[in-house]
């Protein structure tokens, strides 16, 4: 699941929400529906993708 890997990363990356938030221009409630499925977004998985240097493609 998505989910569970973006945090996985995030958890290996020692990078809160809020960090990412900075990181990624993003605010923290856009990224968490993303990340949690609530919203799709392919420009925000494909930038979580560079930020969390991980390929988050659902094929």
């Amino acid at each position: 699941m998505l989910t569970k890997e973006i945090k996985k990363a995030m958890i290996d990356k020692d990078l809160t929400l809020s960090k990412l938030s900075k990181i990624t221009g993003y605010s923290r409630s856009h990224l968490c529906k993303v990340i949690n499925g609530h919203y799709e977004s392919q420009r925000v998985k494909k930038i979580l993708s560079l930020a969390l240097n991980r390929d988050f493609n659902e094929d």
